[in-house]
């Protein structure tokens, strides 16, 4: 009977979920750049800039600094013009970004195109969204919105071990701009197939940035789940795009291709977790609560893993790389209960805020993880031009995320069930 429904709502919302098949494809290529540069490439740009950790590092960063930065306008801009017209714009924005970003000469260019990547890939997540929560109910959200993660999370899994064999035959810059390239016809694509809703008189909205921030900000409700998504979601994308595969290199004597391997497992397992935890909450009343703590839980264990790879034995990579996967499963649930805690005319408004607590801080993991590397450089190995730092460099790493993922633990505890349903209750004035 279950699946019987699920058949009948598939195939009377089957234009609703080609538009959101569309939308999934263009965030999917959003989701490789912030995998694939610099994590899956750090040591080619390292050697062909002659650049220090923290330069290289500060790619990532800027993308993040963009990305993050922009989550609150995002959401106002999706919940005032449209989701649809608002991911073709950032389409664009981003398959520019990613054709220039390979063509560039100097690091300052690399800077430059890197922003550009980022400002596009800002307004993909929200107005993936923001589309559900349209045409979809509370019902179907979280589950859909793992699907949704699924798709982006398999670009994500392409710029790991596929782009790293990319790399090997046929050099870094080809592979990047093949894939600017064929981001740049999708969005075309996209374009052509909604061309009925961007050609749609747009709707006034109420929607404005500060009315949006000030009210979401207002709402301590959701602070506790603010400050998990951020630490658990953070210590996640620092492994799995940031220092990750450098890690595997330099500490375990991995190959490029062999690291490049747990990077692509490390997002396979993310995928399944994303998937599971929407479906899960699902099947237990659409309750929240049990997945955050345990996915707060499972950030907790990681970076203890990683801490074993460092000062007891390589053998610990696998559970390491299980560990931050798993947790990083909670994010379509987060974003669902940060969604529920707030108005719901402010959806992706309210998601954005969260996001851009989530990035901001990314950003500033990023900047500081290339700063510690670059303390080591005393102790550190140059190999044709790649510079390999030792083990003490990644346990300082890892330390400090240990020390977050406890204060999100402890956070886990202090968030409100909403068992899938809006419970913002608006101010007496």
């Amino acid at each position: 009977m279950g699946a019987s429904k699920l058949s009948q709502m598939i195939w009377n919302r089957r234009s609703e979920l080609l538009v959101v098949a569309l939308m999934n494809v263009i965030y999917a290529f959003s989701y490789f750049q912030r995998v694939a540069v610099p994590g899956t490439i750090y040591n080619e740009l390292q050697s062909a800039f002659a650049a220090s950790a923290a330069s290289v590092a500060l790619l990532g960063g800027i993308y993040l600094y963009v990305y993050g930065g922009m989550q609150i306008f995002s959401g106002v801009l999706v919940d005032r013009f449209g989701p649809v017209r608002v991911i073709v714009v950032g389409g664009v924005l981003l398959g520019v970004g990613s054709i220039l970003f390979p063509l560039s000469n100097t690091i300052l260019q690399l800077y430059v195109t890197r922003a550009l990547v980022g400002l596009g890939a800002s307004l993909m997540y929200l107005s993936v969204v923001k589309e559900l929560d349209i045409s979809f109910n509370n019902r179907h959200f979280s589950a859909l919105l793992s699907s949704s993660l699924f798709a982006g999370y398999a670009g994500g899994l392409m710029g790991t071990m596929p782009f790293e064999g990319a790399v090997r035959a046929f050099g870094w810059r080809p592979s990047l701009l093949a894939v600017g390239v064929a981001c740049l016809a999708a969005v075309i694509l996209a374009a052509a197939f909604t061309w009925n809703i961007l050609t749609k008189k747009i709707s006034r909205s109420r929607a404005s940035v500060f009315p949006a921030v000030r009210r979401i900000l207002s709402n301590r409700t959701s602070y506790s789940v603010i400050l998990c998504s951020t630490v658990v979601f953070g210590n996640f994308f620092l492994m799995q795009a940031i220092i990750g595969k450098k890690l595997l290199e330099d500490c375990c004597g991995l190959n490029s291709g062999a690291a490049a391997s747990y990077t692509f497992l490390l997002m396979l397992v993310s995928m399944s977790a994303s998937v599971f935890s929407g479906f899960f909450s699902k099947m237990i009343g659409n309750r929240r609560r049990p997945v955050i703590i345990a996915a707060s839980f499972l950030a907790v264990l990681a970076p203890c893993a990683g801490l074993l790879i460092l000062k007891a034995s390589p053998v610990w990579i696998l559970p390491c790389y299980l560990l931050f996967g798993l947790s990083s499963g909670g994010t379509p649930i987060f974003s669902s209960t940060i969604k529920e805690m707030n108005d719901s005319g402010y959806a992706a408004s309210a998601v954005g805020v969260g996001n851009a607590a989530a990035y901001l801080s990314i950003a500033i993991y990023a900047t500081l993880s290339g700063i510690v590397l670059d303390k080591f450089t005393a102790q550190a190995v140059r190999v044709e031009g790649a510079i390999h730092y030792p083990p003490q460099a990644y346990a300082a790493i890892f330390t400090g995320l240990l020390v977050l993922s406890v204060l999100a633990f402890i956070g886990s505890f202090y968030i409100k069930e909403t068992y899938g349903k809006n419970i913002w209750v608006p101010k007496a004035k």
